[in-house]
């Protein structure tokens, strides 16, 4: 809980995901409605980039959290590595 309070974890990522299939769900209604309206170059265009574009999007936002986790281990190692004598 003190990781959580501290802002030590984060917990955006896992919301990431969550927001993930939220937006998959959002492209699939949206096809569908313009299926019902006969639309159907709109539905297929909007199902194809829709589903790339909100998994672009996903995949950016987590690389973000990535490249923290990465540099929050970096500056663990260095501290480490300062506080041994070396």
């Amino acid at each position: 809980m003190r990781g959580l309070l501290g802002f030590d974890r984060m917990v955006t990522p896992a919301i990431v995901r969550v927001l993930y299939f939220l937006g998959l769900l959002g492209v699939v209604v949206l096809a569908v409605a313009a299926l019902f309206q006969r639309q159907y170059l709109p539905a297929f265009t909007v199902l194809i980039f829709g589903t790339i574009g909100v998994r672009i999007y996903s995949e950016l936002l987590i690389v973000l959290f990535r490249i923290h986790d990465s540099l929050v281990s970096i500056n663990q190692q260095m501290k480490d590595r300062n506080s041994s004598g070396l």
